[in-house]
Order: C-alpha cells, then sequence, then structure tokens
C-alpha cells in the first residue's frame, strides 16, 4: 500500500484538535460532531455542528429509531453553505460517547451511498474527505482515530491515531484566544 494514502495533513494542528474535542467533548453524554473546513487560502478551521438527531427521531421515530446518545446527524444544509461559501469539506467530526474511537457499521453507512446487496462495492458521498472519531468518557476526549476510504480495500482504514494529550495540547492556546476576544 502506498505511504502517501497514509499521510495526515499537517493542518491537524494542536489548536484545531483541541477546539474540536473540546466542542464534542461538550455534547457528552451524546454524540457531538462538526466539520474540518478549508477555506481558498488553504487553511483550515473547524465548524461546530448541532447534532439534530433527536429532531429527526422526535419527528420520525421509526426511520430515525437512534437518539444524538448513540447517533449523529449533521443538519444537510451545514453542507450546502458550505458550498455556497467555497469552502472545501476536509473532514467531517463526531464523537462516540464512552464506546471507543472505532468506523462503525452506522459511520459506514452513513458515509457512503446506499447499496442493493453487499456485493456491490461501496461508494463514499464525500470521495475525498477524512472522517475523525473521537473517543469521550466522562465528558473528556481520550483519544481519536482519522479515518480515510482506501479505494484499494475498498473500505475506511484508520490512517492516524491522536492520543490524549495530542487532543488537549493546544487548550492553552486556545483559552488564551478566547480571553483576548472577551
Amino acid at each position: 500500500m502506498s505511504a502517501s494514502l497514509h499521510r495526515v495533513d499537517e493542518r491537524w494542528t494542536p489548536a484545531l484538535l483541541a477546539e474540536l474535542s473540546t466542542w464534542v467533548s461538550a455534547a457528552y453524554p451524546e454524540e457531538g460532531c462538526g466539520l474540518v473546513l478549508q477555506s481558498e487560502d488553504g487553511s483550515w478551521r473547524f465548524h461546530p455542528c448541532e447534532n439534530v438527531a433527536d429532531r429527526y427521531h422526535a419527528l420520525d421515530p421509526e426511520m430515525y429509531p437512534r437518539t444524538a446518545r448513540d447517533f449523529y446527524m449533521i443538519d444537510p444544509m451545514e453542507f450546502v453553505r458550505v458550498d455556497e461559501r467555497g469552502e472545501h469539506l476536509a473532514a467531517i467530526v463526531h464523537s462516540h460517547p464512552d464506546v471507543g474511537d472505532y468506523f462503525s457499521a452506522e459511520d459506514v453507512a452513513a458515509a457512503t451511498f446506499p447499496r442493493d446487496s453487499e456485493e456491490e462495492a461501496l461508494e463514499p458521498i464525500y470521495p475525498d474527505t477524512d472522517y475523525l472519531v473521537v473517543s469521550v468518557r466522562k465528558g473528556q476526549a481520550d483519544g481519536a482515530t482519522l479515518f480515510r476510504f482506501l479505494e484499494e480495500q475498498g473500505g475506511f482504514e484508520g490512517v492516524r491515531r491522536f492520543e490524549a494529550p495530542e487532543l488537549h495540547r493546544g487548550e492553552a492556546a486556545l483559552k488564551g484566544s478566547a480571553e483576548a476576544v472577551s
């Protein structure tokens, strides 16, 4: 397998990891979610999103049997707004409360187009977009894994694990910038 497929972008900075970890940790005990967006100048930023799973569950519990406790859903309009702003979707972020940072069967289903059978190849909805799953236990991010669709394997594979210290390294800078704004 090519090493470039596993290359992780340098824009996963301590500040970015701290910002997204703080956001999804605040959603505990529910799943938190957001988007990592690339602007025209190539820089990345985290865009926190509301997990609308409970709203959909309340409207149609048969079609959406899971709640925000074990499911995330980003408002589809968020993706439209990304396009309207001329930004590029770099990664979709969500958390798993108390179960670890694995890419679940539900995650695969949400990230790919529906298939008629298991034999049919998976096709990612956003082929150039990675997925970061953050493990949150007791309201604290304790690890995260970056998943990428690998064409040769026909599925998602973890390409980078961020340990807890990496997720929290940028918190001091994050607090400093928040204090400077207020």
